[in-house]
């Protein structure tokens, strides 16, 4: 409970800081599915790997816009012997090849930092990890209203040599400034 309240607040904090700023910024929520490729290493262990966090961006022009995302993952490990939370930060640029009026296509490319603690049930044991991947990824953004976009995003991660995962996922963003 008290880390959505945090989210929350760091949300609005951001959120009425960057209403004042240019229409260069944009800010959203998405929520994110994962799944493990091959046997080596994983991108989780938790049995429903679904997610969610927030996303701030910065459009350098109208080709290239960087973005910081951070998610949040909680669930019983797939063996059940315990619980994974994962806290994930992503850096990526966002390269965008053209721009319609309502479609916005565009191919990523990022690091992830991923902080994963594992709680095991049968030895109150603690284990904690951190993980860096490469991020390689597809999406669209679709303009619902004015500053109002839908995204839908599909991005591959890998340990540098091997394809560990891949996610899925959809957001809302918002640039701030309506004026």
């Amino acid at each position: 409970m008290k880390t959505k309240f945090y989210l929350f607040v760091l949300f609005f904090a951001i959120w009425s800081s960057l209403s004042f700023a240019q229409n260069r910024f944009s800010i959203g929520v998405v929520g994110t599915r994962f799944e493990n490729i091959g046997d080596g290493q994983n991108l989780t262990e938790i049995e429903v790997p679904y997610g969610y966090g927030l996303i701030l961006g910065y459009n350098i022009n109208k080709d290239l816009t960087i973005a910081l995302t951070g998610e949040y993952f909680k669930d019983d490990l797939k063996n059940n012997l315990g619980e994974e939370t994962d806290i994930r930060t992503h850096l990526s640029a966002y390269f965008t090849p053209f721009n319609e009026n309502l479609i916005r296509p565009y191919f990523s490319a990022g690091i992830v930092y991923t902080n994963r603690n594992y709680n095991y049930n049968f030895s109150n044991k603690e284990e904690s990890k951190n993980i860096f991947n490469g991020r390689f990824g597809a999406g669209i953004d679709y303009n619902i209203m004015q500053n109002v976009f839908i995204n839908f995003d599909a991005g591959l991660y890998s340990d540098g040599l091997n394809i560990v995962g891949w996610s899925s996922s959809i957001g809302l963003r918002v640039n701030p400034r309506f004026f």
